[in-house]
């Protein structure tokens, strides 16, 4: 933190001796109109982090530190050294919350402001986007980009076409949680009739746990060797062969639907339609929804309305959309922890900013117990305890159904509690807000209130001193989390600007996360072989239990850097393609397609119709042909995807094979364009008016996100074991047993972090 850049501002601010547009200048006269019109002096620590915020850093503040404040004041000074603005938050209420609560200072610097969330016409949108700092979410904005893609007219386009300066609120939610999750724009043009789903749900409903088995590394269903038979039966058919590939993967997707999805755990059914849970947050997204035949799967299981997704016209990760702008900044409870990310996939370096008072709250260690019985009455117990001194807490589940259960069991108790789950979330920030109020009881869902402060003694902190009393506010965690992040942002809800607090974490042996990095074979001899009542003490167990969320976050870190393997050539493709399509609009490029390719064509064309008129028409059609061109590349990967693990068979690298595979075909789809346009132009001289050709072009739009985290890049094919032993001396394990140094482990690490990161990515050529 630079005290002298701060002395200087703050000086400058109260001599009023401030005029140009240098940092200083701008932050001073920033300062003075935080005073001027909101009542509140910004503290040395939120000026740092605006500094740092406007040298594009990853900035780390804590919970309550001010981080909204000194977004305002990097995006004043960008904007008085004309760079436009885009502050992307985590929700919509954020985004509305904080340009109407920081407007007036905008409006006293002289900068414009606005604010887009999901209900803003798009009529509005334009105008929005040319104000000089923008408030909204990174989905909404993403959502505008792609629907410019399927727009016919310049005027319905919205989207900046020079972007500049993006910051990034909860930003390790945004750019590394969700990151990878798609944006998706459909049309409704070659749409498929998805009912028969209904059918064939009902006819799967003979199978047995024997007919089916669920892997666990590839997260798909597949059929045993009497569900296969028993489905030959039903369907009459061989159901391995080439022509009933679609129809196993609908009752695979159906066997999925119905065993391993589980409602108020991975989705609710809210108004007849299925909001799927987003596994960070613990809220509903609305408008995700699962992969391929799943949805209207999952649909069927509930006897909903089967729907059609239409067909794909344009996706883009908010990874990719995130590196659309040249310059990216960030906020965040938890940077520190995810620096090596942000700094490998962004480029961005992080720095921590102080807390203004020293942390008082306490942060117990690990407790862990012998199954989930054990845990839930320790954690019934402590609630309890707090609640019969009048101490508030703050409990973070895993999951609906668990928020939900804990709830209805500490009110048999008498404990009254608020819920706050993915059911009710319209209410998640006045009821978070109360949680720090004397004997309040919130049971919520992982990063329920994020951006909501909890202040002791309630909202006004009239009854702060009885709250510190009893120790301020309790968070309980339910369970280990596989990123250390959450665990990290849900300890900073107690803790405040220097309030007292506490944290204690519960776990047990048979949790998931434990089951899954198989914490039995980690603690060897050190795990328990009776049941134990009360809270496990071996410090080997409880060492190596922590260490399974540390084997569980590297394995989600491995995951995003695979799934780039496999985007980023796709990336490519979409910038030619938008870029390309985006210009025949704005007249900036004229294609001269058929005066070229079909000269006795076009010369009759311009002998039926005006010369202008055939010009604005040829690029209309090929903006439309290029959205199909898109889709079909689109449905291509998508296939590709699913069986190009096997590639390791023959010993070579799936990442390569795959962006190989898209190279070919991008550039064949292309070379094909010219001979369909024109087929097109073909068809427009069967017309006797040039308005009476009708271009194909979807009746409506929609978007959804696509709940897609690259499970068909992770399957590893059952005879890779038999056919390449190289394959498997290729893997390293991530984890070693117990008794064993981690010496190794460090002299991996240390020789892996010297190579670059496409190094790291796909290895060297040979």
């Amino acid at each position: 933190m630079d005290k002298k850049f701060i002395a200087e501002v703050k000086s400058l601010a109260e001599s009023g001796n401030f005029s140009g547009n240098s940092i200083k200048d701008v932050f001073a006269e920033c300062f003075a109109a935080t005073k001027k019109t909101l009542g509140i002096t910004p503290f040395d620590e939120q000026i740092a982090a605006a500094a740092a915020l406007s040298e594009g850093k990853m900035v780390q503040m804590q919970t309550g530190e001010g981080k909204t404040l000194s977004a305002v004041f990097a995006a004043c000074y960008a904007a008085r050294n004309n760079e436009s603005v885009h502050i992307l938050t985590f929700n919509d209420y954020l985004a509305a919350r904080d340009a109407e609560w920081m407007r007036p200072i905008y409006d006293e610097m002289g900068v414009s402001v606005g604010c887009i969330t999901e209900d803003t016409p798009r009529g509005e949108r334009r105008g929005l986007y040319g104000k000089q700092v923008l408030y909204t979410t990174a989905k909404e904005a993403g959502f505008d980009y792609l629907r410019d893609f399927a727009a016919f007219d310049p005027e319905d386009m919205v989207f900046p076409e020079k972007l500049c300066f993006a910051i990034f609120d909860e930003a390790d939610s945004i750019l590394i949680d969700e990151a990878r999750i798609p944006l998706v724009i459909a049309g409704d043009v070659a749409v498929s009739d998805a009912g028969e789903l209904k059918e064939i749900y009902g006819k799967i409903s003979g199978f047995g746990e024997e007919d089916s088995a669920f892997d666990e590394d590839s997260r798909n269903v597949y059929l045993t060797d009497s569900g296969a038979d028993k489905a030959e039966e039903i369907f009459g058919c061989d159901i391995y062969a080439e022509e009933s590939a679609g129809l196993l993967a609908k009752i695979t997707a159906c066997l999925k639907a119905r065993d391993v999805l589980k409602e108020n755990k991975d989705y609710i059914v809210k108004d007849g339609n299925i909001l799927l849970i987003d596994e960070f947050t613990g809220r509903a997204a609305p408008g995700r929804v699962f992969p391929g035949e799943l949805q209207p799967a999952v649909e069927a299981k509930h006897g909903l309305c089967i729907t059609s997704r239409g067909r794909i016209m344009g996706n883009i990760a908010l990874q990719y959309f995130a590196r659309l702008y040249p310059k990216l900044s960030g906020m965040t409870g938890t940077a520190q922890s995810a620096r090596e990310e942000f700094e490998k996939f962004y480029g961005i370096l992080t720095e921590v900013i102080p807390t203004r008072l020293p942390c008082a709250r306490i942060d117990r260690p690990l407790e862990l117990y012998y199954d989930k019985t054990e845990k839930r009455r320790a954690i019934i117990s402590a609630v309890k305890e707090a609640y019969d001194v009048k101490r508030p807490v703050l409990v973070g589940s895993e999951s609906i159904e668990e928020s939900e259960s804990i709830a209805e069991e500490l009110r048999s108790l008498g404990v009254k509690c608020e819920v706050l789950n993915a059911k009710n979330n319209a209410l998640e920030a006045e009821i978070i807000a109360k949680a720090g109020e004397r004997g309040a009881v919130t049971i919520s869902t992982n990063m329920a209130g994020r951006g909501v402060d909890i202040k002791l003694g309630g909202a006004d902190c009239s009854d702060k001193e009885y709250v510190e009393s009893v120790g301020g506010l309790l968070v309980l965690a339910t369970s280990m989390r596989e990123s250390s992040r959450i665990t990290m942002q849900l300890r900073g809800r107690a803790g405040r600007q220097g309030d007292v607090g506490e944290s204690r974490f519960f776990a047990a042996l048979d949790d998931e996360i434990m089951q899954k990095n198989d914490l039995k074979s980690l603690a060897g001899r050190h795990y328990p072989a009776a049941k134990t009542e009360g809270a496990l003490v071996d410090k080997t167990l409880l060492k190596e239990a922590e260490r399974v969320g540390r084997i569980s976050e590297g394995d989600a870190f491995d995951e995003r850097v695979n799934l780039m393997k496999y985007t980023m050539i796709g990336e490519k493709h979409r910038e030619l393609t938008f870029g390309k399509r985006k210009s025949l609009l704005d007249g900036s490029y004229n294609c001269g397609m058929w005066e070229k390719n079909a000269p006795e064509l076009f010369q009759k064309a311009l002998e039926k119709f005006p010369e202008k008129e055939l010009q604005a028409l040829e690029n209309k059609i090929l903006a439309a042909l290029l959205n199909e061109f898109w889709s079909d590349y689109l449905d291509y990967t998508s296939y590709l995807r699913e069986g190009i693990h096997l590639t390791q068979i023959a010993g070579r690298n799936p990442a390569e094979e795959y962006n190989i595979a898209c190279e070919e075909y991008y550039d064949g789809a292309a070379q094909s364009i010219p001979e369909r346009m024109t087929e097109r132009l073909e068809k427009l001289l069967e017309c006797d008016k040039i308005s009476d050709y009708e271009i194909e072009i979807p009746t409506k739009i929609y978007t959804y996100l696509l709940n897609d985290v690259g499970e068909e890049f992770k399957a590893k094919p059952i005879l890779v074991g038999a056919f390449s032993e190289s394959y498997e001396e290729s893997v390293k394990e991530f984890d070693t047993p117990a008794e064993e140094s981690s010496e190794d482990e460090e002299k991996v690490s240390s020789e892996t972090e010297k190579k670059g990161f496409f190094g790291k990515l796909f290895g060297k050529k040979k």
